[in-house]
């Protein structure tokens, strides 16, 4: 996907430290609950307070609104375009955007639409010095000037400065590439945006992750009814008995609240193991949990056995109606792997992962979706007091849902 070779970067000591400080903390404690025979429990199950949160076409497009236009999201790995001339099409939010690294390596952000007709302009990702329209040949440079205008006679009494490409606001840090999908110039604060979750996505080294494979699942299922698997080991001794629940502990989770954002872990089956060892005698551990980026966005940080370590994003948006979702699901190799495992491995745990969600978590979103059109008026789903992180993140979504109606309130 890119020119960068494993050996070209080097992990950082310090966040290396640090990193393999808190996967023995996280482990410590996913140990103790199983010692304890418990999971980390909200005050209480809940019931929606609206009875269509997966179903009401007016909230859905608030939620679009608020939380996917007007609100950052991650649109690249910063190690999918790192050399200037590089270009990303990113298209999950409606409006299409194209991201370009210029001559001095900064990542601008554009709407993918040419200022004389509103062609779309980049169809594909790449490696270019310019950015042409193919309706009438203008074409751009990598900061988003108008660099050519054919036929430009025709154009009298139009500032050519005006007409450049539309940015949309961005930012960089990290590794990660964060958008809006509106028009604007700002650029994003992603240690803003991230809070106290800033030094946790730090020490993953994310821009040190080589991209390995990527795929793209579609379900008629509404995003949140999708994304909520991801927030609750509670289903996998049920739905995932043979594949994830064959590797994990279901209705066991440890979870810890960053603002909005989330980091949660559920105990490996080898965990078990240790209940009954002194911690001195456990061996190393690369397993690092899932990092929740609010309000869409899984960081999924999974050590292999022999070495290798796996980070996977996925990023669920919403589709054209309510009742679809599109999920974005991209695979990398970390900078400290073992340099001497194939980069096969890590395409089949994103073709075992893609499965899974696929066959198992999406079939079952779709089927509950089918049934909300039949559900009895003013039916609330619960949210038990062991699915916290879910209860967290509804929560959130309500609170930034119910700021967006006192700004649009006429």
């Amino acid at each position: 996907m890119n020119d960068i070779s494993q050996a070209s970067v080097t992990p950082d000591p310090e966040l290396t430290a640090r990193r393999d400080a808190y996967n023995v903390e996280l482990r410590r404690r996913l140990v103790g609950l199983l010692r304890e025979g418990r999971t980390e429990m909200a005050p209480g199950g809940v019931r929606f307070e609206e009875p269509g949160v997966y179903t009401d076409p007016v909230r859905f497009e608030e939620e679009h609104r608020a939380l996917f236009l007007e609100y950052p999201t991650v649109a690249a790995f910063s190690t999918q375009m790192p050399n200037p001339g590089d270009v990303v099409v990113f298209d999950a939010l409606g409006p299409s955007i194209v991201l370009t690294r210029n001559k001095q390596g900064r990542v601008n952000a554009f709407l993918n639409m040419c200022t004389h007709r509103a062609a779309r302009i980049v169809d594909e990702c790449g490696h270019r010095n310019r950015l042409n329209c193919r309706f009438h040949g203008w074409s751009f440079d990598l900061d988003g000037k108008l660099a050519g205008q054919p036929g430009a006679d025709g154009f009298p009494g139009i500032d050519r400065e005006q007409l450049g490409l539309i940015r949309v606001p961005v930012g960089e840090k990290y590794g990660l590439i964060f958008v809006k999908g509106i028009a604007g110039a700002e650029e994003i604060d992603v240690d803003a945006h991230l809070g106290d979750f800033a030094p946790m996505i730090a020490q993953l080294e994310i821009d040190k992750a080589r991209p390995i494979k990527q795929s793209v699942i579609d379900a008629d299922a509404n995003w949140k009814y999708v994304y909520d698997t991801y927030y609750e080991g509670y289903h996998f001794a049920s739905l995932h008995a043979r594949t994830i629940g064959a590797l994990a502990v279901s209705n066991v989770m440890s979870v810890r609240h960053f603002g909005p954002h989330i980091h949660m872990g559920m105990p490996r089956k080898e965990f078990t193991e240790l209940v009954d060892k002194p911690e001195s005698e456990w061996p190393v551990s690369e397993y690092g949990g899932l990092y929740l980026l609010f309000p869409n966005i899984s960081l999924n940080i999974y050590g292999m056995p022999d070495g290798g370590q796996f980070v996977s994003m996925s990023r669920v948006y919403p589709g054209k109606t309510v009742g679809t979702s599109r999920t974005l699901q991209i695979s990398a190799r970390a900078a400290h792997s073992n340099p001497d495992l194939p980069d096969s491995r890590w395409e089949q745990l994103h073709d075992f992962i893609e499965h899974v969600v696929k066959t198992e978590d999406y079939s079952v979103s779709e089927t509950g979706q089918n049934n909300l059109k039949y559900a009895p008026p003013g039916f609330r789903p619960v949210i038990g007091a062991n699915e916290l992180a879910i209860q967290h993140m509804h929560s959130e979504i309500e609170r930034i849902l119910a700021d967006y109606r006192r700004r649009n309130a006429r």
